[in-house]
């Protein structure tokens, strides 16, 4: 790792896990041969419907075999959780694992979820943390077309909009060119170059699908767990060269949920979510009766028979 790099946001996790108090919800050591039926563990959460479920997902199950559970909702930066996680007033944290790696360290090369998988481990424990086995579930952004776009021209990877580029106009969102998978990008991995674009920031809401169905835009650059996708039988084109870095669902933790016992009981939670079922659970949480991320994420486990309750 650059040192540089990773000293700076060290730095600055230490700076602030400093100003916090560590409370009783973070400070028991844990015996990876003990069940840890009855430890104290808070589960973190971003503000958003999305890792608020997932949140939900690792925390229940824990609950479901002895530990007390607790939800810190909304802990805001990346800087702000890996603190509070070396402070304990945090246990476990679900992030995307490429922007973790490049949050440590901006000059990482990995892209592939392997690569990353491989290279992510030591960079969290240059601040005394762990990651425990990350989810198939990729909810990074995805080069999306209408079926009947796919169909007409037999798309089915990012790469095959080459022969097309010329003719077509992507939508995407103001911060598109600044990304790796932006105008360079698709020109230097699959020399993909002149097509025009449009600046639509819904994120695959109701302007990107309606100007994708109506032929406005041909191609959509939208987070892969968009319920649009499935809503509206949106095709999502592979990416075999890696341009999109991978955005797997990993858990991080500290001290306290860094133990035998959490693994064996949340590596089955994340081996069962896929893209899929993080974009469905995505739906369940947008859709018109907006059920809490608790009961969505207790349907889903017990679909899934992970409670044993």
């Amino acid at each position: 790792m650059h040192s540089r790099a990773r000293s700076r946001l060290l730095a600055g996790a230490l700076a602030l896990g400093m100003g916090l108090t560590v409370t009783a919800c973070g400070s028991v050591p844990v015996d990876p041969s003990d069940t840890g039926a009855g430890t104290r563990i808070t589960v973190g959460a971003q503000d958003s419907i999305e890792n608020r479920i997932v949140a939900q997902l690792y925390g229940q199950v824990l609950a479901d075999h002895g530990y007390l559970v607790d939800y810190n909702e909304g802990i805001g930066t990346r800087e702000n959780y890996l603190a509070a996680l070396q402070a304990g007033t945090v246990d476990l944290v679900a992030d995307n694992s490429g922007d973790l790696l490049y949050g440590i360290d901006p000059d990482a090369f990995a892209r592939s979820a392997d690569d990353i998988a491989e290279a992510l481990p030591e960079q969290v424990e240059a601040f005394g943390l762990s990651v425990l086995e990350a989810a198939p579930a990729d909810n990074a952004e995805a080069f999306v077309v209408s079926q009947e776009f796919a169909e007409a021209h037999q798309v089915a990877s990012i790469g095959e909009l080459g022969y097309l580029a010329r003719s077509i106009t992507l939508g995407v969102s103001d911060d598109f060119e600044s990304h790796r998978y932006g105008t360079a990008g698709l020109l230097a991995v699959y020399g993909v170059s002149g097509f025009a674009t449009k600046t639509l920031n819904d994120d695959g809401g109701t302007a990107t699908v309606s100007d994708l169905l109506t032929d406005a835009i041909q191609v959509a650059v939208i987070p892969s767990t968009s319920p649009s996708i499935s809503r509206n039988n949106l095709r999502v084109l592979s990416d075999p060269k890696s341009l999109i870095t991978t955005q797997n669902i990993v858990p991080v933790v500290g001290e306290v949920a860094d133990s035998a016992d959490v693994r064996r009981l949340l590596d089955p939670v994340s081996d069962a979510l896929t893209t899929d079922e993080l974009r469905s659970l995505n739906e369940r949480g947008t859709s018109t009766d907006t059920p809490s991320p608790e009961r969505i994420a207790k349907k889903w486990l017990t679909q899934k028979k992970l409670l044993d309750d």
